[in-house]
């Protein structure tokens, strides 16, 4: 394949949830990071197609459309005409449209070279090539440098074959190959920060709903500050999407981009999106002194958990000084056995709880994380876990149903026990919906008990701690109203019917 490549166009596909669900609409990091690497060889243009709050109605679906249009983002493709289209699938529930998308680009011009990576095709790469012809290439996994020395030997007609981390098909011959991803980046400092000027920014502020639903101020942006996890949990492919080992950016680099964000634009807030942002106690440290001593004036939370085993009492108040309002614990369990021997997390409960009342003690709001439905867990065990979370008194969390995702060991274990059913495709999942089915419990049981516990103890916040649940939901309340009102009781609507 040879050919000149002067545009390139990014998108995030249309947003998608379920019927009833909030609308969230944040910067795409990945894009970002993506846009930010691209640009010093190409023109880039991004499109975030959830990036117009407008419902698009699809009769019969369970899912709920915002955004533009697959028509509208078509045009703006036919508009800018890059000669590579990249379209960003995070989860597998994206697939389809992502799909869809693909079809109708390459209808609209065939030589568009079309590339997609995520989760999803990044786990099940050979199927998706060896089915979708409209996909001419899948970057696997962390996908900065991978894409930009694809686009670089096509440019310049040099061979792209043996490229660490890319899924193509043979010029001759048309079979697919899979480059499995073996090279990660080594100095996270090397890379740029995001290319947040190519996103509408003030769609992102006027509509005030971030990664973490809820926020403190409407002047916020994400940062990643390091990338993979120590941990296995059974349920979470991170491990293998962002390799098996932590890599961490300098706290100088963090400090840095923190304070580019409120000298460039204006950010009072901060929502640091690592999967373990502690992981390094002395880096952590490092990061949150640094906000001290430069005067960064600024709130911050981490809306995708920490690491509780990695915190104690002197961190949790530096924590606190430094500007952190909210922390989110991911406990997935609040029955040990499970935590040890399901899902295989190393967090104690008791210790859990113990920096818990320390992060209430100091003022710093709790969210929480619980998952139920696992392959061994007792429904007993499950009423245990929802005990415990009602004994934390913690001021909202957020109760899932475990999923069997791509690259995933819990996919592996229900595929070997029999317990998902033939016609399940990974394009269902959800974590609001059930889809494993033990000798414990049905799928209707599980989310049952899970939508349940959801709603009674949400709503039941407004009642147990109204200031709490005020100071929390405030500016989503006053800027979306219907949807906060539709979201808090959809689930419920949805359980009196059955």
């Amino acid at each position: 394949m040879t050919q000149k490549i002067k545009k390139i166009m990014l998108i995030f596909p249309t947003g998608k949830v379920l019927k009833g669900h909030f609308h969230h609409c944040e910067i795409p990091m990945g894009l970002a990071y993506l846009a930010a690497v691209l640009r010093d060889d190409f023109e880039v243009k991004v499109l975030d197609g959830r990036a117009k709050f407008k419902r698009i109605v699809v009769p019969g679906s369970k899912w709920e459309y915002f955004g533009y249009t697959p028509q509208q983002i078509l045009e703006q493709i036919k508009e800018y005409s890059p000669e590579v289209v990249g379209i960003s699938c995070l989860s597998s529930f994206h697939f389809p449209d992502v799909i869809d998308l693909f079809k109708k680009i390459k209808k609209a011009d065939k030589n568009i070279i079309t590339v997609t990576g995520g989760t999803h095709p990044t786990f099940l790469a050979d199927q998706v090539m060896s089915r979708h012809p409209e996909v001419d290439f899948i970057v696997l996994g962390e996908g900065e440098e991978t894409f930009r020395n694809l686009l670089l030997a096509i440019d310049s007609g040099s061979r792209y074959q043996g490229l660490d981390g890319l899924a193509f098909r043979n010029d001759n011959d048309g079979e697919v190959r899979v480059n499995p991803k073996t090279q990660y980046i080594k100095e996270l400092d090397s890379l740029p920060f995001p290319a947040l000027d190519l996103f509408p920014l003030d769609f992102y502020e006027k509509k005030s709903i971030p990664f973490s639903v809820t926020c403190r101020s409407k002047k916020t942006a994400p940062i990643l500050t390091s990338r993979g996890c120590s941990s296995s949990c059974v349920f979470c492919a991170s491990k293998n999407y962002w390799g098996r080992h932590y890599r961490m950016r300098s706290a100088k680099n963090v400090l840095d981009e923190i304070e580019y964000l409120i000298n460039k634009y204006g950010v009072k807030e901060i929502q640091f999106i690592d999967d373990n942002l502690t992981l390094d106690k002395k880096r952590a440290i490092d990061i949150f002194n640094g906000i001290i001593e430069r005067k960064l004036d600024i709130y911050w939370n981490t809306p995708n958990g920490v690491a509780v085993w990695t915190l104690d009492e002197p961190l949790l108040e530096l924590m606190k000084k430094s500007g952190c309002y909210e922390l989110t614990v991911a406990f997935e369990s609040g029955d040990q056995d499970v935590l040890n021997k399901i899902i295989k997390k190393p967090l104690n409960l008791q210790y859990a709880a113990r920096m818990v009342n320390k992060m209430k003690e100091l003022g710093i709001q709790v969210h929480s994380f619980f998952i139920s439905g696992f392959p061994g867990e007792t429904k007993e065990q499950i009423l245990r876990s929802f005990a415990f979370a009602n004994k934390m008194d913690l001021d909202s969390a957020w109760f899932f149903i475990a999923n069997p995702t791509p690259g995933s060991e819990l996919y592996d274990i229900c595929v070997e026990k029999g317990y998902i059913s033939k016609d399940f495709s990974f394009e269902d999942i959800e974590y609001n919906l059930p889809h494993i089915e033990t000798e414990d419990f049905t799928k209707q049981e599980v989310e049952k008990l899970v939508l349940t516990q959801f709603n009674k103890y949400n709503i039941s916040l407004i009642f147990r701690h109204p200031m709490r649940f005020f100071k929390k939901y405030m500016i989503l309340m006053i800027t979306h109203p219907i949807m906060t009102f539709r979201s808090i009781f959809a689930d419920l609507v949805k359980i009196i019917g059955k």
